[in-house]
């Protein structure tokens, strides 16, 4: 059996434009999170309470893992995220998979499990700075 030729100028288009996608769409995942980290610390300003939020390395490419964006929000009502206690983290991931928006936070319970808690970008602001939101994501 003879290997099907591929137009060498195909293939480089091909991989270029999905490389681009790829791009695209990791970006977008990045900037979801950075949006939603400005709304918590927004929030949180209007009841006193100063957030602090990171997202290491979220300029590089990813491809969805298991259905959540691998970037990370790191959440921190306890001072700078590089300062907190690691356990006092809320972690925010972008969930790959659903059709709206939706986030996935986890964060470390004082019975030494993980809660996890997932919900769409108003319900996420309000679970996160326990914020009385006028409206829901239904609404916008």
């Amino acid at each position: 059996m003879s290997k099907q030729k591929i137009d060498p100028k195909l293939e480089q288009a091909l991989t270029r434009g999905d490389l681009a996608m790829r791009q695209a769409d990791s970006a977008r995942a990045t900037a979801l999170l950075r949006a939603l980290g400005k709304m918590v610390v927004d929030a949180c300003e209007t009841i006193g309470v100063e957030a602090f939020t990171s997202i290491p390395d979220g300029d590089r490419i990813y491809d969805p893992d298991q259905g959540i964006w691998p970037q990370t929000l790191l959440l921190s009502l306890d001072g700078p995220v590089e300062q907190a206690d690691p356990d006092e983290l809320r972690k925010i991931w972008l969930l790959a998979n659903t059709t709206a928006t939706t986030f996935r936070v986890e964060w470390q319970r004082a019975d030494g499990k993980v809660g996890r808690y997932d919900g769409r970008p108003l319900e996420t602001v309000a679970f996160l700075s326990d914020v009385d939101i006028p409206w829901s994501d239904d609404e916008v």
